[in-house]
C-alpha cells in the first residue's frame, strides 16, 4: 500500500491527467461542420421568430432604435445564408445581448427574458464552430475557389469548441432550473396548480378527481427528467434513454404553454449533444451517398 504523501501525489496526477485530458477532449477535437451549420440555420430562423416583428424599421425610429434594427437584419441575415458565417454568428450574438440587457431601457420590457438570452449565448457561441463550412454562401464560395483553382472542394470539417460549450451550457440550464424547482412550493404542487389556474381555469379550482395528486406527480417527475437531463445528455450511454423524453418535455411546455422560442430553441440545440460525424453520414445516407464521412468525434459527449 503507497505512504500517505505517495497516496496524494498519485491523486493530484491523476486529476492532472484528466484536466488535460478535458481540456484536449473540448479544444482539440475536430469534426463535420454539417451540425453546427444546421443549428446557425436553425438559431437565425428562430431569432427572427422571436424578434423581427418588434425590430422592423417604422417601430422605432428613433437613431439607436433603426441602428439596432438594420445591425439585426444585417447580421441574421448573413447568419442565416452563411456569409462571413463566423463573424456574423458574434455579430448577432452582440446584438442580441444588447437586446436582452438594454431592452428594459428601449421601452422593450419582454425582450430582457431568458428566452433572448438563450438564443444569445448559442448563436455567440457558433463563432467557435466550423458553422460557415456546410450548407452556406461561405462554402459555394470556397467550392467554386477550389474548382477555379482545380483544387478537390474543402472539407466540411472544422474544431468543436462551440459544440461543446453548447452542450456546457444546456447542462447548467437544466441543472440550474431543476435546482430551482428543487422546493417544497414546486415539489407540492402549488406552483403547477397556479400555472393552470392562470391560463386555463380561471379562479375555479378544477373539479378534476385526483388533480392535487397529478400536481405532485408532475412537479416530481418535471425535477427529476432535469436532472438526468443536466448530467445525462451529455454522455452517449445515458442519452439514448434521456432524448425522446426530453424533446417530448420541451414539445409539452411549447403547447401548454407561452414559451415563444425557447422550447424550439432548445430541441435545435439537441443537435450539439450528437456527434457530428455520425450526423454528417446519416445526411449523406438520406441523400443517397455512400461515401464514409468524417470520422467520429463524439462532440456532444463522453
Amino acid at each position: 500500500m503507497p505512504a500517505p504523501s505517495d497516496t496524494a501525489r498519485f491523486v493530484r496526477q491523476q486529476l492532472r491527467d484528466a484536466v488535460f485530458r478535458l481540456a484536449d477532449w473540448a479544444a482539440n477535437s475536430e469534426g463535420s461542420s454539417r451540425s453546427s451549420a444546421l443549428i446557425r440555420i436553425g438559431l437565425a430562423a428562430l431569432f427572427w421568430a422571436r424578434l423581427a416583428n418588434e425590430m422592423i424599421l417604422y417601430k422605432d425610429q428613433s437613431a439607436v432604435g433603426l441602428l439596432l434594427s438594420l445591425n439585426f437584419f444585417i447580421a441574421t441575415t448573413a447568419l442565416m445564408i452563411g456569409f462571413h458565417s463566423r463573424t456574423a454568428a458574434l455579430w448577432a450574438g452582440i446584438v442580441g445581448f444588447v437586446v436582452y440587457y438594454f431592452g428594459q431601457d428601449l421601452g422593450r420590457p419582454p425582450w430582457v427574458h431568458h428566452h433572448t438570452y438563450l438564443l444569445s449565448v448559442a448563436i455567440t457561441l457558433l463563432a467557435l464552430t466550423p458553422c460557415g463550412k456546410s450548407y452556406s454562401l461561405d462554402r459555394y464560395l470556397a467550392v467554386v475557389r477550389a474548382e477555379r483553382n482545380g483544387e478537390p472542394p474543402p472539407a466540411e470539417s472544422g474544431n468543436l469548441l462551440g459544440l461543446r460549450l453548447i452542450v456546457v451550457q444546456m447542462s447548467v440550464l437544466y441543472f440550474f432550473s431543476a435546482f430551482d424547482k428543487t422546493s417544497a412550493a414546486f415539489l407540492s404542487g402549488a406552483r403547477l396548480e397556479h400555472i393552470f389556474l392562470y391560463y386555463y381555469s380561471g379562479s375555479d379550482y378544477p373539479s378534476l378527481p385526483g388533480f392535487r395528486g397529478l400536481a405532485i406527480v408532475t412537479a416530481i417527475a418535471v425535477v427529476v427528467l432535469e436532472y438526468a437531463l443536466a448530467f445525462g445528455m451529455p454522455f452517449a450511454r445515458s442519452r439514448r434513454y434521456l432524448v425522446l423524453p426530453g424533446l417530448a418535455f420541451h414539445a409539452i411546455i411549447y403547447c401548454t404553454l407561452p414559451v415563444y422560442t425557447f422550447s424550439a430553441t432548445m430541441v435545435v440545440l439537441y443537435l450539439a449533444y450528437f456527434d457530428p460525424g455520425t450526423v454528417h453520414r446519416l445526411i449523406d445516407r438520406l441523400n443517397g451517398q455512400s461515401e464514409a464521412g468524417p470520422r467520429r468525434s463524439d462532440a456532444g459527449g463522453v
